[in-house]
């Protein structure tokens, strides 16, 4: 049994985007297929993915009879390859979350290789890592036959090489994290060779590192102000003001979050003295709820997201009635109302 590219659609608009396939019949997926969530194939007749597969979210292929990826397939978020007869990986993969390989016979990494999260190599058959590897999560080499670090490994997270033959560190290995040398006969001079991260430190076209995290870059440049550093995974870009870095989808996005952080630093007390019918413009709601209310981005994005329309500006009572039922909305009520 297959779908057309028309029923799956329709299937991703009733799972807020994401494709679950897990232990269906289908045996194939049309071309030219977009997933804007996460797309699971685990127990499925799938053999082989479409060309110019797009998966947004993360893409779960465990225990499938998928033996090949296509090229330059990007994932969004993560990639779980555990227990697939997948043998190699393509050039030029882009995985946003983790890269899990355990129990492949995947025997080499690709050179261009992109993970933006963890990488996960405990017991696989793969002896050498590529040059200039860059892992924006932590890099599990447990229980490998890798024998040498290639010059230049940054790993954003911590670094396990323990139960492999490594003996002496690369020149320039850069582990933001800890590093686990249980049974290592590494000596101390060796180990004075890892260096860490510093806030704002980047290596041009290549990584930025900023709030505690490694960030693959494609390019920066200037808009107005700010500097825009351009993710070499979707979704995954920095702007920076000057003082705060802001993780984000786009520029606009990216600036509200800078604003956010600046206001936060003043605390809620800024807001005392509003009333229920003091007017704020769209932006400054979306801040001050999340100040007053401890609202996370996502969450609220994830609200924002669903409104069916929206204005330039709202009183402090409209948001009141806006938000009830959501998390923080007590709270936010509770601020103004028991000044009044």
């Amino acid at each position: 049994m297959n779908y057309t590219k028309q029923q799956l659609e329709k299937m991703m608009e009733e799972n807020g985007g994401s494709l679950d396939l897990r232990d269906t019949q289908i045996t194939a997926l049309p071309d030219n297929l977009t997933v804007g969530g996460s797309l699971a194939l685990s127990g499925t007749q799938i053999t082989a993915l479409p060309d110019n597969l797009t998966v947004g979210g993360s893409l779960y292929l465990r225990g499938t009879q998928i033996t090949a990826l296509p090229n330059n397939l990007t994932v969004g978020g993560s990639l779980d390859l555990r227990d697939t007869q997948i043998t190699a990986l393509p050039d030029n993969l882009t995985v946003g979350g983790w890269l899990d390989l355990r129990g492949t016979q995947i025997t080499a990494l690709p050179n261009n290789l992109t993970v933006g999260g963890s990488l996960d190599l405990i017991g696989t058959q793969i002896t050498a890592l590529p040059d200039n590897l860059t892992v924006g999560g932590s890099l599990d080499l447990r229980d490998t036959q890798i024998t040498a670090l290639p010059d230049n490994l940054t790993v954003g997270g911590w670094l396990d090489l323990s139960g492999t033959q490594i003996t002496a560190l690369p020149n320039n290995l850069t582990v933001g994290g800890s590093l686990d040398l249980r049974d290592k006969q590494i000596k101390i001079k060796e180990r004075a060779k890892v260096k860490g991260f510093f806030e704002g430190e980047e290596r041009p076209n290549a990584w930025l590192y900023c709030d505690d995290m490694l960030v693959h870059i494609k390019r920066k440049k200037k808009v107005g102000k700010y500097t825009y550093y351009v993710g070499k995974i979707p979704n995954m870009n920095v702007i920076y003001d000057g003082e705060h870095y802001a993780h984000c989808k786009d520029i606009k996005s990216g600036v509200l979050d800078l604003e956010f952080k600046k206001a936060k630093g003043r605390g809620a007390d800024q807001y005392k003295n509003l009333t229920l019918e003091s007017v704020l413009t769209y932006d400054e709601a979306v801040i001050a709820y999340r100040i007053i209310t401890g609202a996370c981005q996502a969450g609220t994005q994830h609200f924002l997201n669903g409104l069916k329309e929206t204005k330039e500006k709202y009183t402090v009572a409209e948001i009141i009635e806006l938000t009830k039922g959501q998390y923080g909305s007590a709270t936010f009520k509770n601020f103004f109302e028991k000044k009044d």
